[in-house]
């Protein structure tokens, strides 16, 4: 993705009417968007959603009050129809949410944590929805804990219990393939 500078600059000359700096900016988010929908969602379904993300994009750019904030816009966006499109589906599972103690939760050991992280790509397919979303975009997209909770308009502990109970059944995925 371009520089945040050219970022803000490309939505100040979309949100005043510049075709081509909406298309530049829609071509340098677009890839990034494409990997965190195909994630949650699966890639059969990928291309659809992400159309629907860039068609909400483009209509309500002009709303869009703090350029600066594109980026985690674009993913709240992209959140917003990717759950949409689990729940219309049927493949959203409210059991997983947030089910559980994250004080009864083991800390992570360091050596396995680094693995885990190694082989999240493969396995976090296997997370419910909602911490599968908090993991794509902490260490997926290098959101911070409080950029991930405004992206998807969540607290940071419900964040924080996400991200436990993701990594946490991460590690279980792990130990069942040894």
């Amino acid at each position: 993705m371009a520089d945040a500078k050219h970022e803000v600059l490309w939505v100040l000359r979309a949100q005043a009417g510049d075709r081509e700096a909406l298309e530049a900016l829609l071509r340098a988010t677009q890839h990034s968007l494409f990997r965190y929908i195909s994630r949650l969602i699966g890639p059969s379904n990928a291309e659809d959603v992400l159309q629907e993300v860039l068609l909400r994009i483009c209509q309500k750019l002009i709303w869009l009050r703090e350029p600066e904030l594109f980026r985690a816009w674009a993913f709240r966006i992209s959140s917003r129809a990717a759950f949409a499109f689990l729940k219309r589906e049927r493949r959203w599972s409210y059991r997983y949410d947030d089910q559980f103690e994250v004080e009864n939760l083991p800390a992570p050991e360091t050596g396995h944590l680094s693995q885990l992280l190694r082989e999240l790509p493969a396995l976090v397919d296997e997370v419910s929805p909602a911490s599968r979303a908090v993991l794509l975009l902490h260490y997926g997209q290098d959101l911070s804990l409080e950029e991930v909770a405004a992206v998807l308009e969540i607290s940071v502990g419900t964040v924080k219990s996400r991200l436990a109970y993701g990594l946490s059944c991460l590690r279980k995925s792990m130990e069942r393939k040894r």
